[in-house]
């Protein structure tokens, strides 16, 4: 088969969910085996639509957001991204010469300096995590600064940075100043050992860390050992995507999947598919080359498995550049505990929903 795609090319067309295998859901055995979440605004990114979607109209743009999230667990706290750098400017020069010059930056306070006006204590930061390596989710740390938890294999495709490597697209003092600790690329499912089992508190003393099936995802691990946070191998954007399961009510259960870079636009993963109709947009192509993902084929199954998951109706997927929350959801000092009671989830389908009906009614 070519090199080359096209918007019909059967390596990017939307999986159907059949193909997913389910392992349920595991229910919360008390209310309080959750985790909080709070949506931080950073910058946004004015691209144009098509590189996100392939419903896109001609060149139109949009400001893209750079969410970062909050994760809060009694008096521990998780920083997932950090969304772009105050200084853009200053990135490697792969990034300025490359990204930025289709992706023009519009620069906001940080997770930070947003955390530090509320009067938040980053003593409770015990944790970063970046859903993946890419310079619009890596805005400065405090110091001192908490280890960073990165996905399989990405430390080997980072190193040794920019400017030992000038064709780096990471900074290489990040390498040097801080410490990073990945979750293991292990396919037999043991007990992790050393520093990634012990590293940020644990809510059952006798959890074992490991790769474990959870939902239609084959490799989640159980963070706290009860059920509140899953974090999940989710490849096909870059080397060690990976996404957030979060448990923000219990008993009833509901959930926040933090789908990362997976997708760029709700188009890729709505609507679910409902009577054998699938509407969803496959991976953009442009000059035969599919956009926003290292591997394609692994891309397109990945996209597939938020919609899955978004099937469910206690699971509310939020990626890390999905502008259509905005103005639908509480930003922080807000959080996401109460979607489901106010309907965010449907208010902000809506739109795609809308659009994908529009197209079908046209055929």
């Amino acid at each position: 088969m070519s090199d080359a795609y096209t918007l019909d090319d059967p390596r990017i067309k939307p999986v159907p969910l059949q193909q997913y295998p389910w392992s349920p859901l595991p229910q919360a055995k008390s209310k309080d085996r959750i985790v909080k979440v709070s949506i931080i605004p950073t910058a946004t990114l004015s691209a144009p639509v098509k590189v996100f979607s392939a419903f896109a109209k001609g060149d139109e743009k949009e400001d893209s957001p750079c969410w970062s999230f909050l994760i809060e667990k009694g008096d521990d706290a998780i920083l997932w991204d950090m969304g772009l750098r105050q200084d853009p400017q200053n990135a490697p020069k792969k990034i300025v010469d490359g990204p930025l010059k289709e992706f023009v930056p519009h620069t906001g306070p940080g997770p930070i300096a947003r955390l530090r006006k509320h009067g938040y204590d980053l003593g409770k930061l015990g944790l970063v995590v970046f859903s993946h390596q890419h310079f619009d989710h890596l805005d400065t740390l405090p110091a001192p600064a908490p280890s960073i938890l990165l996905g399989p294999d990405s430390l080997e495709s980072m190193q040794p940075g920019f400017p030992e490597d000038v064709n780096s697209a990471w900074p290489s003092d990040w390498l040097k100043n801080y410490h990073f600790v990945e979750l293991p690329d292990e396919n037999d499912k043991g007990v992790w050992t050393g520093e990634i089992a012990e590293l940020s508190p644990k809510d059952q003393s006798d959890h074992r860390r490991r790769w474990e099936k959870i939902g239609c995802f084959d490799r989640g691990v159980d963070w706290f050992g009860d059920g509140s946070l899953w974090f999940l191998d989710a490849p096909g954007h870059c080397p060690g995507h990976i996404m957030a399961l979060c448990r923000v009510s219990a008993q009833p259960d509901t959930y926040v999947l933090l789908g990362g870079d997976a997708s760029h636009h709700q188009a890729l993963y709505l609507p679910v598919p409902e009577d054998g109709v699938d509407l969803r947009s496959p991976i953009p192509v442009i000059d035969g080359k599919p956009q926003l993902a290292i591997d394609p084929k692994l891309a397109t199954y990945t996209i597939g498995q938020m919609t899955r998951m978004s099937a469910e109706d206690n699971v509310m997927v939020i990626l890390a550049h999905e502008g259509q929350v905005e103005g639908i959801v509480d930003l922080y000092p807000g959080d996401l505990s109460g979607w489901m009671s106010k309907g965010w989830k449907e208010a902000k389908e809506r739109g795609v929903e809308e659009d994908a009906t529009a197209r079908q009614n046209q055929k």
